[in-house]
């Protein structure tokens, strides 16, 4: 036999066997174990079996284009996801006006990405659609400057777990939703058009590879974005009485007298 289903885990007094098993690369959803010593590969089945099941692992892969998502049987909620994106991009004022590119500008690509969120059980729970500039296009000092943004290291956030736990005190975590969206730009920052977003009715005779659209604010995948979310973030906390540091930037204080 090729697969070999284990009828029990394998204990601690078994660990020294242990090298004669290889788990399937999916072994979480079907619990299938190789044993090596038990294979007879002389004809190619076990290789043949296992291109069988990474080839399996493919069979449904994410769309990489809106064109690819407009051929499959889940368009409708691929088209959600978009609308979703577009929508939030517009909310946050992402997108500036569409122009004629200016000369001498060359505006910056971007990608749609297209991801089916899943639970342990391997059931798609959502579809996600993210639009992504194409960073790499960007040219050092004309599309950025500085690109550097603090982040807290795991010493200093496990000395705030135990200064919690050891005051007794209460601990929030928070997630900011898209939160890159709400970094300003501080450099002038043409992209090209992406798909979905409509042509105004004055350009609408000229060819849409000679306009661009005007970034308004950071976006994910640009260089910057990280430092102007940073610089968003603290400024509005520096503005609330917290205070920071240069050896931890990232740790903001406010001391007060009454509760917060």
């Amino acid at each position: 036999m090729v697969f070999e289903e284990p009828e029990k885990e394998i204990r601690p007094e078994d660990e020294h066997d242990t090298e004669k098993f290889e788990i399937s690369i999916n072994f979480a959803q079907n619990g299938k174990v190789w044993t090596r010593n038990e294979i007879e590969d002389d004809d190619g089945i076990f290789s043949f079996s296992v291109y069988k099941e990474i080839d399996h692992e493919s069979d449904d892969p994410d769309p990489e284009t809106i064109s690819e998502c407009l051929k499959r049987p889940d368009w409708e909620k691929w088209k959600m996801a978009i609308q979703a994106e577009l929508l939030s991009l517009n909310k946050r004022s992402v997108f500036g006006p569409i122009v004629t590119t200016p000369e001498n500008t060359k505006p910056v690509g971007h990608k749609w990405v297209f991801v089916r969120k899943r639970n342990e059980k391997n059931e798609v729970t959502r579809y996600k659609a993210r639009l992504v500039a194409q960073g790499f296009s960007q040219r050092p000092g004309i599309d950025y400057e500085e690109t550097y943004s603090p982040v807290m290291d795991a010493i200093t956030f496990r000395f705030l777990m135990s200064l919690a736990a050891s005051q007794n005190l209460e601990m929030y975590l928070m997630d900011v939703v898209t939160a890159y969206l709400y970094g300003s730009l501080e450099n002038e920052i043409y992209m090209k058009i992406p798909e979905g977003l409509k042509m105004p009715e004055d350009l609408k005779s000229k060819a849409k590879e000679i306009c661009s659209v005007r970034l308004q604010r950071s976006l994910y995948g640009l260089k910057q974005s990280g430092r102007m979310w940073y610089n968003r973030l603290s400024e509005y906390l520096l503005s609330k009485d917290y205070v920071n540091n240069a050896i931890c930037p990232c740790v903001f204080i406010k001391k007060s007298s009454q509760d917060l």
